[in-house]
């Protein structure tokens, strides 16, 4: 009779339980980070709201069930969670008062996925491996996405799809954000990079990664990003451990950046007679190729900094080499200065501002050369709305119509473009004293794992705080909440660094190393305040975990499914109009208070003739958002379609009311009483959308 096999070999060591406990969790949150990273930023609705039903299993799961009895929270921890969730309960109540209650559930469903994203990762056991792992997947992630990027304009394979303007837009499908993305990974990449435990080819893919990042944020050519990286750069310094080492792990990405950056700035510049495929392979191979050396270089300088076991640089030793790489830093900055504003950075920082106050559109030769910008008009409308709405705002996510109303350029922003201005015009003094609040806090917590940790530990509590700095100081400028590319990662690991605070406060003292170890040596002497915790009943923890997984599962889930439906319907459009009314119909009943599905299924509608339909649609779209001007217009061109001139004339003046500036409302005003009135094919034509 043959012999039994091992099952102990299936079985999990008892060191590997630590790790897994907030690992396979931790996989799930930075998986998704990735996917939306590459999924037009998450931006969509239908892409981020699966995302967020996800994210509230995994969280019920690790508070209820597999993880019962291990989740600890410090006192600083605990509050941040206490204000963020009071944020977004005030922002569900902001629809008590917003003029558009549909769009205010959107925007507070998504403030309860960055809840859940930091709720999860705060509560979770960490330990410095699963930490590093963490941050390895994001960093390695979404370098990756940066090399195959390269790599494809290396190749010049359908170059003009990632592009926009002449400005890199892919991954994310917003410029800016793009170029957040890429900075995140580049300073967390540069950061890992300087641990010395890690292998040397690993450190020297690392970067690699640092280096493609980099390049690519010039590539996109962002101003705001311009003109906030010496902010981010000084805060990150400041923020990490052992600055030397990582502004020596900085200096090969830096150099990588800037010896091809005269090419990458030139992509901005296509045309007849340099298009952009040409531009962006004379740009990217040398590039890809400077990053092939800072791969080598990189890995062999970790190498040899592995091998030395020789005593640490003197304290005056480090000023010097500290002096030298200071003043390489001010050089590569004064040098990517003078590039950029061609010898005048005085007339260039005058320029820029001007253009900014009075929002005159000059091009230059490159993108950060240009002047002219809509964003003191979208600030000076969103203090307007604080200031008349000064508790509670205008309701979540309710600025776009408003803008309209009072706009003086010509563009139509759905978002502030300023995290604190964002809060303040649409929640409210209450909604931004809570979510500063939760801020403090927040850091708060991941300040003792700074201050605790040992250098290892203080390193990683570093790179897991970079993306919140560039979230928060170039999100001053753009609107960087809406993409939970940038706000997942910014706000996740800024809850990775608070639970790493609690783990380093639970864990024994005597075994420092045992960083988020089992609850039960947690409670051993010497064990720290989770020695007085007190394991959740069972029974306490199931009960809550099942009420609020069903709460929340009917506050996501239905609008996910109306989302999904409208985009279904949407790629339908053309070839099936039928099925895809059907779809949008289902996606009303799903969701009463989303616009969507009438707006869409009444443009649908009228392309195909069917004015009565359409009119129908347009109607229930405005029952919904009575200042969306598309709707009023779509119905006056179905009134008119039907022999009813006066009404449509009524439904385009209120139409112009809302947006006064839109060609194919003043072309429909004009004609409505004429012989040939506005087609619904030509008012499409004439349709001129900015966001």
């Amino acid at each position: 009779m043959a012999p039994l096999p091992d099952l102990s070999l299936f079985r999990l060591q008892p060191r590997l339980r630590p790790h897994l406990r907030a690992g396979l969790p931790a996989l799930v949150a930075v998986a998704l980070m990735l996917v939306w990273a590459i999924q037009n930023g998450g931006f969509d609705a239908s892409t981020w709201y699966w995302g967020a039903l996800v994210l509230l299993a995994t969280f019920t799961a690790v508070f209820a069930g597999v993880f019962r009895g291990r989740l600890r929270l410090s006192r600083a921890s605990a509050i941040a969670v206490g204000l963020f969730a009071a944020y977004v309960a005030w922002s569900y109540l902001s629809m008590l008062w917003a003029q558009y209650p549909g769009i205010a559930l959107d925007g507070s469903n998504r403030a309860l996925l960055y809840l859940l994203i930091f709720a999860l990762l705060t509560a979770l056991p960490w330990t410095k491996e699963t930490v590093l792992g963490a941050l390895l997947l994001f960093a390695g992630g979404v370098g990756v996405v940066g090399v195959v990027l390269m790599v494809r304009l290396a190749s010049g394979a359908n170059v003009a799809a990632l592009f926009f303007g002449g400005r890199l837009v892919a991954p994310t499908g917003y410029i800016n954000s793009t170029a957040a993305l890429f900075t995140m990974d580049a300073l967390v990449c540069i950061v890992l990079a300087s641990r010395r435990r890690l292998p040397g080819p690993v450190r020297g893919l690392l970067v690699a990664f640092a280096a493609v990042s980099l390049q690519l944020a010039t590539i996109v050519q962002s101003r705001g990003w311009l003109f906030t990286l010496p902010i981010i750069a000084l805060v990150a310094i400041i923020v990490v451990p052992d600055r030397l080492r990582v502004a020596g792990a900085a200096v090969i990405p830096v150099l990588a950046a800037l010896i091809p950056v005269r090419r990458l700035l030139h992509v901005y510049q296509s045309g007849p007679s340099d298009p952009l495929r040409a531009l962006a392979i004379h740009a990217a191979r040398p590039a890809l190729a400077i990053s092939i050396g800072a791969f080598v270089l990189g890995t062999l300088l970790a190498w040899a900094d592995s091998l030395y076991r020789g005593r640490g640089l003197g304290r005056t030793q480090r000023r010097v080499v500290g002096t030298a790489l200071a003043l390489i830093g001010v050089a590569g900055v004064l040098a990517g200065g003078l590039v950029v504003s061609k010898g005048d950075p005085f007339g260039f920082i005058s320029r820029q501002w001007h253009g900014f106050a009075h929002a005159e559109a000059v091009y230059g030769s490159s993108h950060f050369t240009d002047v002219g910008s809509g964003r003191y008009d979208y600030w000076r409308v969103a203090l307007h709305a604080f200031e008349h709405h000064p508790i509670g705002g205008l309701g979540q996510d309710n600025f776009g119509d408003y803008y309209l109303t009072m706009r003086r350029t010509g563009e139509e922003p759905s978002w502030t473009h300023s995290l604190e201005l964002r809060l303040l015009a649409h929640t409210g003094i209450v909604g931004f004293l809570l979510f500063g609040g939760f801020l403090v806090f927040a850091l708060k917590a991941a300040a003792r794992a700074r201050r605790n940790g040992d250098a290892d530990t203080r390193l990683l509590t570093g790179a897991l705080l970079l993306p919140l700095i560039v979230w928060l100081i170039h999100g001053s400028l753009d609107w960087f909440w809406e993409v939970p590319a940038l706000t997942a990662p910014a706000l996740g690991f800024l809850g990775a660094a608070g639970g790493l605070g609690t783990a380093l406060q639970a864990a024994p003292a005597a075994a420092p190393s045992a960083v988020g170890a089992p609850a039960a040596q947690a409670a051993a002497p010497g064990g720290g305040e989770g020695r007085r915790r007190r394991r959740v009943p069972a029974p306490v923890a199931f009960a809550a975990g099942i009420i609020t997984l069903a709460c929340l599962t009917v506050v996501l889930a239905f609008p996910y499914l109306s989302a999904h439906e409208v985009q279904v319907a949407s790629r339908a459009d053309a070839a099936n109009p039928t099925a895809a009314l059907s779809d949008l119909r289902l996606a009303a009943k799903l969701n009463p208070l989303s616009s969507d599905p009438g707006r869409l299924a009444g443009a649908i509608a009228l392309r195909n003739g069917r004015w009565t339909l359409a009119l129908r649609q347009f109607r229930n779209s405005l029952s919904a958002e009575p200042g969306g001007w598309f709707s009023w217009l779509g119905a006056g061109l179905a009134e008119s379609a039907l022999g009813e001139p006066e009404q449509a004339h009524r439904d385009f003046v209120v139409a112009k009311r809302i947006n006064a500036r839109q060609p194919a409302i003043q072309d429909a005003l004009q004609r409505v009483f004429s012989k040939t009135p506005l087609t619904s094919d030509e008012a499409f034509k004439l349709l001129v959308l900015l966001q």
